[in-house]
């Protein structure tokens, strides 16, 4: 805690001078970054001097003009007396126990002193007093302030001055340079470097030590380092070209901007050494590489021509960006590919054609690469300018290619020719006006680039360039398929017109195109043209499940009629033998009439669904009952199939005998099951399944209300009873309960109006018959109007098993006055060339109703009928069939469908019913209603026919038509 007065500090050692003693302090040496002190030694005087200087082993005491040496043990080994003042005194190194001493004097003399030698030697004699001096890093130079605060720096071996600097207060050569020094004074720092002048800033303080890059100022009591750059310096010696210099300016300090700029300097002025050194400073392994490849190619030669100057010096510009310089340097080295390559590397494709350009005028050859590009094309167009120019668009395609400008790619090898490559480029990124101009370009011989535009335009739906390219092709075929995959079918169906032998193949699209737009019908006679009728079959089934399950069953109805005369006209008997053709042909009849059946039944019960659904009805009550009744005994009956339609639809293909045996056998289990007489009325039906779609609480609901009302209570209460089993909607039940109870009021019997008399064995027959709606004595079927179902006065007749059909028709057409004339009281003669009809007394005696052969032969057909054997159509002769007229007869020719089907013949037994019959679908009407229903929809109501034309009613003199 003693008055510290003096300190001095020399390497290791620290020696702090207090009122009564010194304390020697050496700083340890295993830790270098460890800047503790310890004392080491203690001299235990009281020294009275001006300046203290401590050496390795010893102190130096100033006083006035005399200087003593003192080791650290105190003891005083040698005294120096000079001849005037001492101003400065630093130790400025050397051995131990042998270092030196530079003293300054008042009288301007310059001494320097070692510690063991007792003569001081003058270096430098000057007229003012000394300041401040130092000595620089190899004792060449002096640099001393004086009292008039200038700085002079002298050269020691010649005693010159070398230059002088004003306002100084302190100096210090850097440690780590011979020609750097810093001075302070007027609050100015100062470095000098050689003769350059000195670089100045702003610093309070005093210059106390230089080492490298850092500056040590002393500023009253605080020790201040300051990094000042060497950038000053370093460029004035790159200015001057001293890289050597430069190089050990750079090395004690400097950013790596400077290191960068020292390094391309070097570079640029081939010395290559110094650059290679700063390149490795700042680790640029780019321009490392350059000046290896350049050392590599010129090796260790002292000197360079001027053409391989100026490419070194093009290598140096490019690889600093200063492009358009180093292209400039590249034509004096005339290195015109250098250039080229360079832009082409930039892909600053228009100066590598100027320098391409260049390089023709100048007589250089075409570069390798370049000329390659161009001769690889199969469109090249030669040498020269052309191929340079060439090969530059292709490699700037290529360019843009890896650059993912694939557009640009592909122009530019539409420009060099490269049809190839465009074509492929564009159909890549769907460039179709690109496309089709490459198409244009192209010869009609190039079919594989042409086919690969055809797919790109119909991939992406252009149809105008995908039909330019087909023409250009010449392929028919394809240009039809466009046509469909357009959906231009008046376009295809032209062209085949001109080209007969790809209709074919236009059908089938044609006909999924109207399916998908919703014209089916359309599509149905699309897929027979098109030799499809499984798809037609296909399609009719999905839209007749459609239908039921959308509750349109109307048009289920016609879907089914469809359906069924699809199936009968597509059964193929292809590879199939005798016996397994008659069991096909059989199966596809049983599946039309089954068909046609389910057809009459899904259009009955849409009156009923109407009925039931709609607010208001336009049906009159018997017209309601009879198509309830109509349903309930087809339903009930055990000859309707619960097949289903597909299944019916795959029956219509190959069948196998354990198919047909396992069909035969659930008929025969359907036919013993419950119903299945005539007087099981429906009992069995709730335990069959209904189609789909088809309520059988709608249909007794209908038939008990509709019977009631008009007097058929036994049937009434028949239906009310088996609504009672039933589920029926729960605002229904209250009302059914209630009729329930009300008609055991009545009684229990059926108005006799009501039951239904059959026209062919006049058998009365009760209202439930589970026969599908037959007679229950001879199995004639009832035959009802389709517009309202009443049972019309028609009996069917066949043709004897030797009348051929062709002879029959003959005679069913027979002019009236060529058959035999009916004895009625009526004679027909002719007088003055008119026909004259006479009435005669009456019918001649004999001659009695009975008369009429066609009833003679039903009553005797019928008094032959044997209960249970299956129901057989009236058989006639060529007499009675001579003898029917033509406006009696009704022929529904199924032959039209397939030749599997038969020509049915019925008779009306009352003339006076006007009666129309549907040429296509067969079924009758009452002509009135028939022509009002045709005046408002245009079409047979159950078929869709719109052939009105083809209908025979009973009003017409000629026979019956029958449609195409």
């Amino acid at each position: 805690k003693d008055y510290v007065k003096k300190i001095a500090v020399y390497r290791d050692r620290l020696a702090v001078q207090l009122p009564d003693k010194v304390l020697i302090y050496e700083v340890s040496h295993d830790d270098p970054l460890d800047m503790h002190y310890k004392n080491i030694e203690k001299i235990k005087q009281k020294f009275v001097c001006s300046l203290l200087v401590v050496t390795t082993h010893h102190i130096i005491l100033c006083q006035e003009r005399k200087l003593q040496l003192y080791s650290f043990q105190g003891v005083l080994e040698r005294e120096w007396n000079l001849d005037a003042l001492i101003r400065y005194i630093k130790v400025v190194g050397g051995a131990a126990q042998r270092e030196g001493l530079l003293v300054g004097l008042k009288n301007g003399h310059v001494m320097k002193i070692f510690v063991d030698n007792s003569f001081p030697v003058t270096l430098i004699k000057q007229a003012t007093a000394v300041r401040c001096l130092d000595l620089s890093c190899r004792r060449k130079k002096l640099a001393v302030v004086d009292e008039t605060s200038n700085l002079l720096v002298y050269d020691l071996d010649t005693q010159a001055l070398l230059y002088q600097e004003p306002n100084a207060n302190s100096v210090a050569w850097n440690t780590e340079m011979e020609d750097m020094l810093a001075y302070s004074g007027s609050n100015m720092l100062c470095i000098k470097t050689g003769s350059f002048p000195p670089h100045m800033q702003k610093l309070q303080g005093f210059v106390v030590g230089f080492k490298g890059s850092k500056i040590f100022c002393l500023h009253y009591i605080s020790m201040q380092t300051i990094d000042v750059p060497q950038s000053a310096s370093l460029y004035r010696y790159i200015e001057k070209k001293d890289f050597e210099t430069a190089y050990k300016v750079a090395c004690l300090g400097v950013t790596e901007a400077d290191w960068r700029l020292l390094a391309l300097d070097a570079l640029q002025s081939l010395r290559f050494d110094i650059a290679r050194k700063a390149f490795i400073r700042i680790r640029d392994m780019r321009y490392i590489d350059l000046l290896n490849r350049v050392t590599q190619q010129y090796g260790n030669r002292s000197s360079l021509t001027h053409e391989e100057e100026q490419l070194v010096t093009a290598q140096v510009l490019a690889f600093q960006g200063k492009y358009a310089e180093a292209a400039q340097h590249f034509g004096r080295a005339k290195q015109f590919h250098a250039a080229v390559e360079m832009y082409t590397e930039l892909r600053k494709w228009d100066e590598a054609k100027h320098w391409a350009q260049q390089g023709e005028k100048a007589g250089a050859k075409v570069p390798l690469g370049l000329g390659a590009a161009a001769g690889g094309s199969a469109e090249g167009t030669g040498k020269g300018e052309d191929s340079i120019a060439q090969g530059l668009i292709l490699k700037q395609a290529a360019s843009s290619e890896e650059d993912g400008d694939l557009r640009a790619a592909g122009e530019m090898y539409l420009t060099a020719g490269q049809h190839r490559k465009a074509v492929e480029i564009f159909v890549r990124i769907g460039a179709l006006e690109c496309l089709i101009e490459v198409v244009r370009q192209l010869p009609g011989s190039e079919t594989q680039l042409l086919n690969l535009a055809i797919k790109a335009f119909r991939q992406h739906q252009h149809y105008q360039f995908a039909k330019e390219t087909i023409v250009k092709v010449g392929d028919v075929g394809l240009l039809i398929s466009l046509h469909m995959e357009s959906h231009r079918w008046d376009e295809a169906f032209q062209l085949c017109q001109q080209h007969p032998e790809f209709a074919a193949q236009i059908y089938l699209p044609w006909a999924e195109w109207l399916a998908f737009n919703d014209r089916f019908d359309d599509a149905l006679d699309a897929y027979k043209k098109a030799k499809r009728p499984d798809l037609s079959l296909e399609m009719v089934e999905k839209l007749t499940h459609n239908a039921v399950v959308e509750r349109r069953y109307k048009d289920a109805a016609t879907y089914f009629w469809r359906l069924a005369s699809e199936m009968i006209s597509s059964v193929s008997l292809e590879g199939l033998g005798p016996e397994e053709a008659d069991r096909k042909q059989q199966q596809a009849v049983d599946n039309f009439w089954e068909l046609r059946r389910r057809a009459d039944v899904y259009y009955a019960y849409s009156y009923i669904h109407a009925y039931i659904q709609e607010p208001f009805t336009t049906l009159l009550p018997e017209n309601v009952f009879n198509c309830a009744l109509y349903l309930w005994n087809v339903l009930a009956s055990s000859g309707f199939s619960g097949s289903t339609t597909t299944g019916m639809l795959l029956q219509n293909g190959h069948i196998s005998p354990d198919q047909m045996r396992e069909e035969k056998r659930r008929k025969a289990v359907a036919a013993s099951g419950p119903g299945g007489g005539p007087q099981g009325n429906a009992r069995g039906h709730l335990l069959r399944e209904v189609p789909l779609g088809i309520s059988r609480v709608y249909i007794l609901y209908a038939l008990a209300k509709q019977a009631q009302s008009l007097g058929a209570f036994k049937l009434a209460r028949m239906a009310y009873d088996k609504l009672q089993v039933l589920r029926v909607p729960p605002t229904w039940q209250h009302q059914i309960d209630l009729s329930c109870l009300a008609i055991r009021s009545k009684a229990y019997s059926d108005q006799d109006e009501l039951l239904p008399v059959c026209n062919w064995c006049m058998t009365t027959n009760p209202l439930l018959r589970s026969n599908l709606d037959s007679c229950v004595n001879c199995g004639h079927p009832f035959l009802r109007t389709f517009l309202g179902f009443d049972i019309l006065p028609l009996v069917e007749f066949q043709p004897e098993d030797n009348i051929m059909m062709e002879e029959a028709l003959k005679l069913i057409a027979m002019e009236p006055n060529s058959k035999k004339q009916p004895n009625d009281g009526w004679r027909e003669s002719t007088r003055g060339g008119a026909d004259v009809m006479c009435l005669d007394q009456g019918p001649m005696a004999g001659n009695e109703e009975g008369a009429d052969l066609f009833v003679q032969k039903m009553l005797d057909a019928a008094s032959y009928f044997v209960p249970g054997e299956p129901y057989q159509p009236v058989r006639i002769d060529r007499e009675t069939m001579a003898e029917l007229r033509p406006e009696e007869v009704y022929i529904v020719d199924m032959r039209k469908f397939s030749s599997l089907l038969p020509i049915r013949f019925f008779r009306s037994m009352i003339p006076e019913v006007a009666i129309a019959v549907c040429s296509t679908c067969g079924h009758f009407f009452h002509q009135e209603t028939w022509e009002l229903e045709f005046l408002q929809n245009k079409c047979c109501p159950y078929c869709g026919s719109k052939d009105i034309d083809g209908a025979t009613v009973a009003s017409e003199t000629k026979p019956p038509l029958t449609s195409l």
